[in-house]
């Protein structure tokens, strides 16, 4: 076991990540609160990861996204009421839940603006190449893995 030599917690990788995530997570939100929508930059990501994760349920988008059911369920409320999205119950382990899937509209609303995102994306790595990116996918892997096993 490799030993941590950081004296303090703001000495960590952990530190170091979390700052780097909340500032990624605040600039890409408001440039897309900038882009005038008609959504939030929260509401898009959400929006954004049912794209990407059809037939999510509530509670795993909740979990995956890291909000609480209450802020989750307010979300997409909103999405569904601008036809975004549409929730179906279906039965999961004699439980019954939300499927959450993007209507056509909610597409378009990623497809039109993810170019904007793409690009504020671009220049915030420009100065890291592509096999540091894949280094960084690796390692990023690595720790979920190790977080994963330590939890039990």
């Amino acid at each position: 076991m490799k030993e941590i030599k950081a004296k303090h917690y703001v000495d960590t990788i952990i530190f170091s990540i979390d700052l780097i995530i909340k500032g990624l997570k605040a600039e890409l939100k408001q440039k897309i609160d900038n882009l005038n929508i008609g959504i939030t930059g929260e509401q898009f990501v959400v929006l954004d990861t049912i794209y990407c994760y059809p037939n999510i349920y509530q509670q795993k988008l909740s979990d995956l996204l890291s909000k609480d059911k209450s802020n989750t369920t307010r979300i997409l409320g909103v999405l569904e009421s601008k036809g975004f999205i549409k929730k179906t119950v279906s039965k999961n382990k004699n439980r019954l839940v939300n499927l959450l899937n993007i209507t056509d509209a909610g597409e378009k609303v990623i497809k039109d603006n993810m170019p904007n995102m793409k690009k504020f994306l671009t220049t915030v790595f420009e100065n890291i190449t592509d096999e540091e990116i894949d280094l960084l996918h690796s390692l990023s892997a690595k720790f979920q893995k190790d977080l994963s096993n330590a939890l039990g």
